[in-house]
């Protein structure tokens, strides 16, 4: 991931008394964000600040229109009731576009992470120049902005995410996939775009933002059980991709490339994939892998080949020949998981991208095949997405705000 700021030439380090103010400002935004504080006593309590820095600082975020009071708040104490607060949710607006084969995936969000809007528009990457497609991409982005979208407002925009299904490489600045896209997309088409809509510009993985969505879905659901510290997130779409979460955050590696458990190796003569290795797992478990392995074992069969993967859902568990066909499935991607479980010692995995429309005979024959391996996979939780069809989009929203976002630097 990397943040493309505006002006990035002419910002000076910020020093010790800035870095001060900013982290104490945004910690009273994240805590009236999140509902944990409503007022002023409440932050007041929280941060063990004096009442009168914390006001100050609530002051500045309302003149920034983060924030805003609404009335007194509801109290058992005697006295006077305090003024509560609440996040401006419709003061600022964050963009996210997320690149698919076929298209691109348009939403806006505001501070809540609530979709505004979205749409999906048709632009096939196999008609793009494989070697930097970012500038087709940039004049999409911002013919979207400027006149399709009906809600997104410039002014009030924080920045424009990109959800990229690929590696990004920080030595040669670049987005690079030649499984899901087939193409690269440059650090400088991004920045272009970034100065010509006057907006800063968030470079995101898709599965490392699906993997933060699925994190605070977990977080909310289970308050009692505290924040979700370690996750393996798999995503299963047009390739098979991985999303690491250590100690509540996303774990990118020192070259922001970790994570690629799709080109984990499970036979050295296999099928050759275009990362130039052979028999890489994502090369037998995708979305369309799993379709056609299936319908190669219902032709030997002599049965009806699945048209579709919803057909296939359906059928598998009725018939021995499909059913067969995703439980071999299945189990090729129990020995990708099972390295990277032994490697980060991790026992929380949530499948995702697609591979949901499968169900629980092939979660139950995944967890069989694990759960046979090794003492090291006691306690292993798997389960499927939660965060439904709008995750890459609210999942970048809330990364940006909750680990990239300041306010006064």
């Amino acid at each position: 991931m990397k943040y493309l700021a505006l002006d990035t030439a002419g910002v000076s380090r910020a020093g010790y008394q800035q870095q001060v103010k900013e982290g104490n400002i945004k910690h009273i935004f994240d805590l009236v964000r999140s509902g944990r504080c409503k007022s002023r006593a409440d932050l007041v309590r929280s941060m063990q600040l004096s009442a009168t820095s914390v006001s100050v600082l609530v002051e500045e975020l309302a003149e920034r229109g983060l924030i805003t009071e609404i009335g007194p708040a509801q109290t058992s104490l005697p006295g006077r009731r305090p003024i509560s607060l609440r996040l401006n949710a419709d003061g600022f607006q964050i963009a996210v576009f997320t690149l698919r084969r076929e298209g691109v995936k348009y939403a806006l969000l505001n501070l809540e992470c609530q979709v505004l809007e979205t749409d999906f528009y048709p632009f096939p990457s196999d008609q793009l120049p494989s070697e930097d497609a970012g500038d087709d991409y940039a004049a999409l982005f911002e013919d979207i902005l400027t006149h399709r979208s009906e809600r997104f407002d410039r002014r009030r925009a924080l920045v424009i995410g990109v959800n990229f299904p690929g590696v990004h490489s920080l030595l040669e600045k670049r987005l690079m996939n030649q499984t899901a896209l087939g193409l690269n997309v440059s650090e400088a088409s991004m920045e272009r775009l970034r100065d010509k809509m006057g907006v800063p510009v968030y470079l995101f993985n898709d599965t490392k933002s699906l993997a933060y969505a699925e994190k605070k879905i977990l977080d909310t659901a289970s308050p009692e059980a505290g924040e979700t510290l370690d996750m393996v997130f798999v995503e299963i779409h047009d390739r098979i991709s991985c999303a690491l979460i250590a100690r509540g955050d996303i774990y990118t590696g020192p070259f922001d490339a970790a994570g690629e458990i799709g080109h984990f190796t499970i036979d050295y003569q296999g099928r050759p994939c275009h990362c130039g290795n052979r028999g890489c797992l994502e090369r037998y478990v995708n979305r369309q892998a799993i379709l056609e392995d299936a319908r190669k074992a219902a032709e030997a069969a002599g049965i009806q080949p699945p048209e579709t993967r919803a057909e296939l859902a359906r059928r598998y568990p009725f018939e021995e020949p499909l059913n067969a066909s995703v439980m071999k499935s299945a189990q090729l991607l129990a020995f990708g998981l099972y390295g990277v479980l032994c490697s980060s010692g991790m026992r929380r995995i949530v499948l995702g991208g697609g591979v949901e429309i499968l169900g629980e005979p092939f979660l139950e024959e995944l967890r069989r095949a694990l759960f046979t391996r090794s003492v090291l996979i006691r306690h292993l939780d798997i389960s499927y997405a939660q965060a439904g069809p709008d995750a890459e989009s609210i999942g970048l929203a809330q990364y940006f705000l909750d680990k990239q976002y300041t306010i006064t630097t």
